[in-house]
């Protein structure tokens, strides 16, 4: 059984952390020819991601609960020169909503801001200084600025400065 955060993991527990996407599951919702998402259930995720970090002892679900969060990962999976570049190198995502509202969820702004970088990053960043970001998660370091409103999209970091 693989944890979801949400049930098995608190969202305030995984706030500003980083980890390292393997899946993307659509959860049936698709994408129109018009750019309209169209999820399964209101009361449901868009979809998941499988992730995996040295935070956690195994990988986990993290659920898609925000329409752009779904638009973005599906930007990646769904362009071959994309998908490619990912399997080189690392889809890292990390869960930071713009205003926390209790138990940590983010209301209805997008939090998932995710950023492509070379191989080994994720633990490179959780190795630096013994382990300082499991306690104090610093993603801006590899994230750069993260953004909420207008222009959001999928991050490209070929030198993140840990």
């Amino acid at each position: 059984m693989i944890p979801v955060i949400g049930r098995d993991i608190k969202w305030t527990d995984i706030i500003r952390h980083v980890f390292h996407v393997l899946e993307f599951d659509r959860a049936g919702t698709i994408i129109g020819p018009d750019g309209t998402v169209k999820a399964v259930s209101s009361f449901k995720p868009y979809g998941y991601l499988l992730v995996e970090s040295p935070i956690l002892n195994q990988p986990v679900r993290l659920p898609i609960v925000h329409r752009d969060d779904f638009l973005l990962a599906a930007s990646v999976f769904d362009e071959p020169q994309w998908l490619e570049i990912v399997k080189e190198e690392e889809l890292l995502v990390t869960y930071v909503p713009k205003r926390k509202l209790p138990w940590g969820l983010a209301g209805t702004s997008h939090a998932l801001h995710y950023v492509i970088t070379p191989r080994g990053t994720l633990e490179r960043y959780y190795e630096v200084g013994n382990g300082m970001h499991m306690a104090s998660p610093a993603p801006e370091k590899i994230f750069g600025t993260l953004v909420w409103d207008g222009e959001i999209r999928v991050q490209v970091n070929p030198y993140p400065s840990i």
